[in-house]
């Protein structure tokens, strides 16, 4: 099988699309006889691409996702080179590759993977008659894709909605590097970020759905139990100022540490904390549309809380792994919170219970073998 993949978001350029890009490109190229992975130039690509593994070509973008300004070099590319079939990394991508074939002459099948955002965004909803244009160009890409691969049941609902019909529709979760993402000994870091008392921990781009504000408003009631707790939010983003200045107004500065970047000592932080948090809403054109986070921490063995919203409610399995509360409710937040801090053995149980269903079933190679599967099945 001969795969052509086109990613508008890829490493070195940190975030959940592309490690997603990066992940499944890396577990197909084991199942394919040829693959190759279309992305945009970045900084550092060269050296990336040197040791990542996987076969790359890089594009200049022009800010479009690759929706229109990678059509022109892919066309040569499909006449140059046959694939079986192809995968975008989302619909944009989608777009780029159907209107290549078509030019190019060539009957490609091609599969787009859903994440939850892009389906409900509308970035030019305040320029008069572009919202609709745009919204056009999302629709028949949605119309032309063979198949598609959303990250959680929520987002196969926004596909629906958007007249995808289900047998188009494999829903493939998420995955982790368990190998990576391990329980180890973070004693050092712990005793930098904390004050002796059980640490609570949120890794998100700082944007208002992430509910990082619900888990600062809960923080008081938190530590008039726990006077020595501390709340580590690892992330950078527009929602930083709003965020400092109400950990001021709710008198909490003290046991708040804003960390903008971890880099490679992401894992060392889950393994840090006692418990991650973070209690995500949905808002007007904007979801989580699975929270791959959540499996980060519950890979180190870490019990997860976040909000019953989007895609979350696939990542953890409340009661098992973790608890779902009720979006933008500090109370219920700080419950389970403190049912966490209160019995550390039931965290720990939980902790493992996490990692035993990474595992089992939600693992980077559970993705990239289901994808494959799916694909397989077109080109035979």
């Amino acid at each position: 099988m001969r795969v052509l993949i086109v990613a508008s978001n890829f490493p070195p350029v940190l975030g959940g699309i592309q490690t997603y890009a990066y992940e499944v490109a890396r577990g197909l190229v084991a199942r394919s006889s040829e693959l190759l992975v279309v992305a945009p130039r970045s900084a550092r690509c060269e050296a990336f691409d040197a040791g990542s593994g996987v076969p790359t070509l890089r594009l200049r973008a022009f800010g479009d996702d690759l929706a229109l300004s990678g059509i022109a070099p892919l066309v040569p590319l499909l006449r140059r080179r046959s694939f079986d079939v192809a995968l975008a990394t989302h619909w944009a991508p989608g777009f780029a590759l159907q209107e290549a074939a078509r030019l190019a002459g060539e009957r490609l099948p091609v599969f787009i993977a859903a994440h939850g955002k892009e389906l409900v965004h509308r970035p030019l909803a305040g320029l008069p008659g572009a919202q609709p244009v745009y919204d056009r160009v999302r629709a028949r890409a949605l119309r032309g894709a063979r198949g598609f691969f959303p990250v959680s049941r929520r987002t196969a609902e926004l596909l629906e909605a958007s007249g995808v019909t289900p047998d188009r529709i494999s829903v493939v979760p998420n995955g982790v590097d368990p190998e990576v993402f391990k329980p180890r000994d973070a004693s050092r870091l712990r005793a930098d970020l904390g004050e002796g008392g059980p640490i609570l921990l949120s890794v998100a781009r700082l944007v208002t759905r992430k509910g990082i504000d619900t888990v600062l408003r809960a923080l008081p009631a938190v530590l008039r139990e726990v006077p020595a707790a501390t709340y580590v939010i690892v992330g950078d983003g527009p929602d930083y100022p709003r965020l400092a200045r109400l950990a001021a107004e709710l008198q909490v500065t003290r046991h708040v540490r804003f960390i903008a970047r971890a880099g490679d000592e992401l894992a060392e932080y889950y393994n840090a904390c006692d418990l991650f948090v973070m209690p995500a809403r949905e808002e007007p054109g904007d979801i989580e549309g699975f929270g791959l986070v959540f499996l980060e921490a519950g890979a180190c063995e870490k019990p997860v809380i976040g909000a019953r919203a989007g895609g979350v409610v696939d990542a953890i399995i409340d009661g098992v792994t973790g608890r779902l509360v009720p979006p933008d409710d500090p109370a219920a937040l700080c419950e389970a919170i403190l049912g966490f801090v209160r019995a550390p053995e039931r965290a720990a149980a939980f902790g493992r219970a996490a990692r035993e269903r990474i595992l089992r079933e939600c693992t980077w190679d559970h993705a990239a073998e289901a994808i494959a599967h799916r694909m397989r099945a077109t080109v035979v």
